[in-house]
């Protein structure tokens, strides 16, 4: 399981962009839950979501959209600048299986070192987190304030070799509450225990045992749309046994100019766990670029 990563970016996304294509379904359902007051009367691709609402609760009839996917092409941080200035990009999928509220979702995080040419411009590090989870929401989503809830299992790895591997499996509950202008996604987890007593030279030896003591157990997001569909995007992580933490914040500006899934962003990352290879460091980032979804 520790280096799944760079098979599933080759086997997965690109496999299930190329079923989706082979098989020219109608387009899928991408309501939202819930959609804003106007979604009704908007009409968007099989992988195009509305804008107005909120991509981490999508519920499609097939291949959609996930997380948010973006490019930062110039990014700052103390301790990546100068010739070591990052590229960071994210693409996530998901496929409902099997008729049923049931998906399939794929999220890749890179590092791009693409300014260094003295190293060939390498990738410093790439996240691949592959999980499969239910999606539960009630059908009078007024009766129950709009809540709902994803219960699922995450791989997360770096696809690298030891020293510098870094994976872990979770069980994981997201209660969530999509109402109008604002989400409210809360997800806990429970991390599945690996064989810390290993030699530090056995690639089956937990890579990172200490993983929980910084990204602590939970991560709270917080959406708002703001100011005719600007969305800000805030996620909290907060060990209180160690004081440890994670602030990251994404805010996008639809460029009217283009197509409604084109966004222009603005990113800000303060503390540990921006990457795997990072989880016990903590970081400041600050990127500008585009995201095609949000």
């Amino acid at each position: 399981m520790k280096r799944l990563g760079p098979i599933i970016t080759c086997t997965i996304a690109c496999g299930l962009l190329a079923a989706r294509a082979a098989a020219d379904p109608a387009p899928a359902d991408t309501t939202l839950v819930p959609a804003t007051p106007t979604a009704s009367n908007k009409s968007y691709g099989p992988l195009q979501a509305d804008p107005d609402a909120y991509q981490i609760v999508t519920a499609g009839r097939g291949l959609s959209l996930h997380k948010p996917m973006f490019v930062l092409p110039a990014t700052w941080s103390e301790d990546y600048h100068g010739r070591r200035t990052e590229v960071l990009f994210q693409i996530s999928l998901k496929q409902r299986l099997f008729g049923v509220p049931l998906y399939f979702g794929y999220t890749q995080k890179s590092f791009f070192d693409v300014f260094d040419s003295s190293q060939s411009k390498p990738f410093r590090e790439s996240d691949y987190n592959p999980e499969l989870f239910y999606r539960l929401i009630p059908k009078d989503a007024v009766k129950w304030h709009h809540l709902g809830a994803d219960f699922g299992f995450e791989h997360e790895s770096n696809g690298k070799g030891l020293p510098d591997s870094r994976s872990w499996n979770r069980l994981y509950i997201a209660p969530f509450q999509a109402a109008g202008e604002h989400l409210i996604y809360w997800k806990w987890w429970w991390r599945l225990p690996e064989d810390k007593s290993l030699p530090r030279t056995d690639p089956n030896r937990d890579d990172n045992p200490d993983i929980g003591s910084y990204y602590g157990y939970s991560e709270l997001h917080y959406e708002q749309q703001l100011f005719d569909r600007q969305l800000a995007h805030a996620m909290l992580r907060w060990n209180p046994l160690t004081g440890h933490a994670a602030f990251s914040l994404q805010y996008t500006i639809p460029d009217r100019a283009s197509d409604p899934s084109f966004f222009w962003m603005f990113y800000f990352w303060q503390g540990y766990g921006e990457s795997l290879i990072d989880y016990n460091r903590s970081i400041t980032r600050v990127g500008i670029g585009v995201a095609l979804a949000r």
